[in-house]
């Protein structure tokens, strides 16, 4: 058996619990497949490739949530001071846009799409689909599955396009939010604000959209992507290396996280 060798070297930070999330599921998918798959050492290369990639990508994104994470109630405790000193006659509603937060948020977005982007190469090696991005909320990768993979081993694909079809309605939410930030130049993120009533601060946190705490915002774009990332590398392998891959999803102790695992036992052929 062909074994890849090369040097570990670590690409993102791992001293957090997203980051460790992505490395050890990822890392260990990697191994196994390594360990378990027969196939020449450049192909295996092309493949275990952009499964780093996406590592990479995903790990911006955590470094960005812990970002943001870390500045945002520094940021509120800042103001909540400065509007407690101010001693106007009028209840004054102070604010702070931050261009730190409103740019961590962004990071998360844009590094999620990058993401996305990585992952799609995948399907170069083991189906001869070249795709440079993850184009129109993911309608070009399953209408370019559908049509250049061969009819017999349609049924391969089926579940990975049934997972690329039901992501759309996010899918386009996430590019709404890129479009809007990037190309069309608009603020997503809403201010922080204070506001002294009675003696008290009535605080208002960064916001995106209408109505949802950015801090809830970037996690749930985070667990989607993660959890979809995952399931659509697992299922592309799956496609190509049918009996011997088994995804295993474990339910984490939150509702919206979930472990990284899978299973893969080694293919026998049968004699003719």
């Amino acid at each position: 058996m062909n074994q890849m060798q090369g040097v570990l070297t670590s690409v993102f930070k791992m001293d957090s619990e997203k980051g460790m999330e992505i490395g050890g599921g990822f890392t260990y998918f990697c191994h196994e497949f390594n360990k378990f798959i027969e196939l020449p050492e450049d192909k295996k290369s092309e493949i275990i490739y952009p499964i780093i990639s996406v590592m990479k990508k995903l790990g911006k994104v955590t470094e960005a949530i812990d970002r943001y994470e870390s500045l945002e109630e520094v940021k509120m405790n800042n103001l909540t001071k400065r509007a407690k000193e101010d001693k106007s006659s009028i209840h004054l509603t102070h604010q702070d846009s931050s261009v730190e937060l409103e740019g961590a948020v962004e990071e998360v977005v844009n590094s999620s799409k990058a993401a996305l982007d990585a992952a799609v190469k995948i399907l170069k090696p083991l189906w001869e689909i070249n795709l440079f991005t993850y184009e129109n909320a993911g309608k070009n990768v399953a209408a370019s599955l559908k049509r250049n993979v061969p009819v017999p081993s349609q049924p391969r694909v089926a579940k990975l396009i049934t997972l690329i079809e039901g992501s759309e309605p996010w899918m386009r939410k996430l590019r709404e939010q890129r479009t809007k930030a990037e190309h069309q130049g608009i603020s997503t993120v809403s201010p922080l604000s204070v506001t002294i009533v009675g003696g008290k601060a009535e605080k208002k946190y960064p916001e995106i959209g209408e109505g949802m705490p950015a801090k809830e915002f970037i996690n749930i774009v985070y667990n989607n992507i993660f959890c979809f990332l995952q399931d659509f590398i697992i299922l592309s392998l799956a496609s190509k290396f049918y009996e011997g891959l088994i995804p295993i999803i474990i339910n984490g102790e939150s509702k919206t996280k979930r472990k990284f695992g899978v299973k893969i036992e080694k293919i026998t052929t049968p004699q003719g």
